[in-house]
């Protein structure tokens, strides 16, 4: 605390249009001043297994970086996530995608409502079910942000390990159109903004397949997009590598967003 100028994170509280309760947590921009417009880059997980965001410290992150670059930080815990009892986190039961766009989609309308947001100007970005989030949301609310990065993302359940997948989904035979309702490759043609996919070539967790098939269906559909690869044998990236990753995720939005 006595080294970095740590910007305070501020735990908000809203209600959906069906008067369900939502946890957020908010970051303004270095040198906050009202009545000012902001960019805005949204952080989601949004997925079983996982309670965002929470009550705690979790250290010196991208997050500070970005909001001393100007940005407005947010993310919300919307159903499907764990912590907040059966009823939120079965909500999404045999259909990934939906009910969380709609919980994140009431989540960005609330922070345009605060009065310190662009709405033509906010981004979006996700690891793994994080990943699948931010181009679910890209590929079925094209409008809703300009730009997303999508890291270690899930293009189709089918590609992804039956423990996680199937206490959700169900078996592919016995639940095929949720499968391809939530697969995103032949979604490709709503493609509007701005992207970037992020994966290692050797994810031990969402293999790396979900990305080269995401990769040629937009190709095939003749959509720019942008991509960082990298080598590691993990699911997530460390070292030196992610260094270099934040730096080009954070040149991608003020590229974008500014």
């Amino acid at each position: 605390m006595e080294e970095y100028d740590i910007l305070p994170t501020e735990i908000v509280t809203f209600t959906g249009p069906d008067g369900t309760l939502f946890y957020a947590r908010l970051i303004r921009p270095a040198g906050f001043e009202s009545g000012r417009k902001y960019p805005a880059i949204v952080t989601v997980y949004g997925g079983p297994a996982l309670q965002s965001p929470r009550n705690v410290w979790s250290g010196v992150n991208i997050d500070q970086v970005y909001a001393h670059k100007g940005y407005v930080v947010w993310q919300m815990s919307n159903r499907g996530e764990f912590g907040r009892g059966h009823a939120f986190a079965t909500a999404v039961y045999h259909n990934l995608g939906a009910r969380e766009l709609a919980d994140q989609k009431a989540g960005i309308e609330h922070l345009i409502s605060l009065g310190f947001v662009d709405p033509k100007r906010i981004g979006m970005h996700g690891w793994s079910y994080g990943g699948f989030m931010t181009l679910y949301t890209l590929l079925n609310a094209p409008d809703l942000v300009r730009c997303g990065i999508a890291g270690a993302l899930v293009s189709d359940w089918r590609n992804y390990d039956t423990i996680y997948t199937e206490r959700t989904m169900g078996l592919p035979d016995e639940n095929r159109d949720g499968y391809d309702s939530a697969a995103l490759l032949a979604k490709t043609k709503n493609l509007k903004a701005k992207l970037m996919i992020v994966h290692n070539f050797e994810d031990d967790n969402v293999p790396f397949q979900n990305a080269l098939q995401i990769m040629d269906a937009l190709e095939r559909m003749e959509k720019p997009f942008e991509v960082m690869l990298y080598p590691q044998k993990t699911h997530g990236v460390t070292g030196n590598h992610a260094k270099q990753m934040n730096a080009s995720m954070l040149d991608f939005f003020e590229r974008n967003l500014k």
